[in-house]
């Protein structure tokens, strides 16, 4: 379960100090799919960020399962972001020199998983999202967009992370494609028993989520 505690975020700014997110609280059960909705400046962007650890809230806690992961530092830090966190862009970040299997393996590479695994679980999920067989050592730019999408998707799976985080999944994709995208997403936070956080400013695709979430100022409306 993801369990965010009364987190805030203030910036410094000019001589005065913004509140980005403003005592936010709320709680995901594992096997979810979730989506935070709100127009830019809402503060979602900065809330994605500190539920990936690559930022810190001023104040408050953010928990997944038993650990509170705001508190962490350093090396432990890098290591739960490695190993239990997976993230999805927009932009699908994929490597174009390398091939759909070689970006999905990468990830377990760093975590010191022999080939012989890394290359039979990017399989595995590869198929699992739905790219076929004859796909996989296709590079990028030899696929559509849903087709990468589906690569990142299964990218962020590699390591049995514990929270997804996507930012805009279906951004860069038409409405039939983005609702393909969305119902995978939902489906594999339940078949995984991940939970899977959204971002997006299309509220059309955030209704197809389990749960949705409107930011508003850096705040929850009800």
């Amino acid at each position: 379960m993801l369990t965010v505690s009364n987190i805030t975020k203030e910036f410094p700014s000019g001589d005065g100090i913004v509140k980005a997110v403003s005592n936010l609280s709320f709680k995901v059960e594992n096997g979810t799919f979730a989506a935070i909705v709100g127009k830019s400046g809402s503060g979602k962007s900065t809330v994605l960020n500190m539920l990936g650890t690559l930022d810190a809230p001023t104040s408050g806690e953010i928990k997944v399962d038993d650990q509170v992961i705001n508190k962490l530092s350093g090396s432990k830090l890098t290591k739960y972001r490695r190993q239990k966190i997976g993230f999805i862009f927009q932009n699908y970040q994929l490597i174009p020199n390398l091939t759909a299997i070689e970006n999905v393996m990468l990830p377990m590479e760093f975590n010191g998983l022999p080939k012989k695994q890394r290359l039979e679980r990017a399989t595995e999920l590869l198929l699992m999202v739905g790219l076929t067989e004859e796909k996989h050592r296709r590079r990028p730019t030899r696929l559509s967009g849903g087709e990468q999408q589906r690569v990142a998707i299964a990218r962020a799976l590699t390591n049995h992370p514990r929270l997804i985080l996507a930012d805009e999944p279906t951004g860069n994709l038409d409405s039939k494609t983005g609702k393909v995208i969305i119902d995978l997403l939902r489906d594999l936070a339940r078949s995984q028993d991940v939970t899977v956080i959204a971002v997006t400013h299309d509220t059309a695709i955030a209704k197809l989520a389990d749960v949705q979430f409107t930011l508003k100022d850096g705040e929850l409306e009800k």
